[in-house]
């Protein structure tokens, strides 16, 4: 399996992102902020790997337990990486150094222990620089993001859910200030909904190699 998305890759692939909180509405904003679940006191512990699909990624932690007519797995994911070749401007090799936690919730049908419906949050800290010892000018990184899905085409794939994804991505310069920026609400449909100024922008791209050449 691949090992997660960088804060780079994540801020391209930031408008694909997808999910929802309820089967019968793939974007409910009245969901967005739910809290998940908390465990009952009385619910029984379920092995994640009778699940499907599993909530297994690599690095990653699960606890599943049966709750009426639903089983709930709390997941958890934290990468860490330091000095990762992520991309490529005209002035060279950007590093990323960089700390990422994604906290999930899933609910499975108790009655088949099939997917439901998932929700993720995320949130990534770090910098970049041209630099693999991470010297010399640095950017200071940042996604806050999460995303939701249900209505599965294919139970045994996570990614074939109907859904939409909305947060923020910002790479920032002391004495620039903000240079990339991704903000906002993108659905199904491919069309993003507010901010975007990638990092494939030749603008941004500009900027980028001015604040880390300085």
């Amino acid at each position: 399996m691949m090992r997660p998305p960088t804060i780079a890759s994540a801020a391209m692939l930031l408008a694909g992102l997808i999910g929802c909180d309820r089967t019968t509405d793939p974007a409910d904003p009245s969901m967005q902020n739910t809290p998940a679940p908390a465990f009952a006191a009385a619910s029984k512990a379920v092995d994640p790997a009778a699940l499907t699909p599993a909530p297994l990624l690599v690095g990653a932690e699960a606890e599943c337990r049966a709750d009426g007519q639903w089983i709930l797995c709390h997941t958890t994911l934290a990468v860490e990486l330091v000095s990762e070749p992520v991309f490529d401007l005209t002035c060279g090799t950007v590093y990323e150094t960089s700390h990422d936690v994604r906290l999930g919730m899933r609910w499975y049908n108790a009655a088949d222990s099939v997917i439901v419906k998932r929700h993720v949050t995320q949130d990534l800290a770090g910098t970049w620089t041209l630099s693999p010892a991470g010297a010399g000018p640095t950017l200071s990184v940042e996604m806050h993001a999460n995303w939701y899905d249900s209505q599965y085409a294919d139970p045994t794939d996570i990614g074939s859910g109907v859904g939409a994804s909305h947060g923020e991505f910002t790479a920032k310069a002391q004495g620039i200030g903000l240079i990339a920026h991704i903000a906002g609400l993108d659905r199904g449909d491919d069309a993003h909904r507010g901010v975007f100024r990638p990092i494939e922008d030749p603008a941004v791209a500009a900027t980028l190699c001015e604040a880390l050449t300085r």
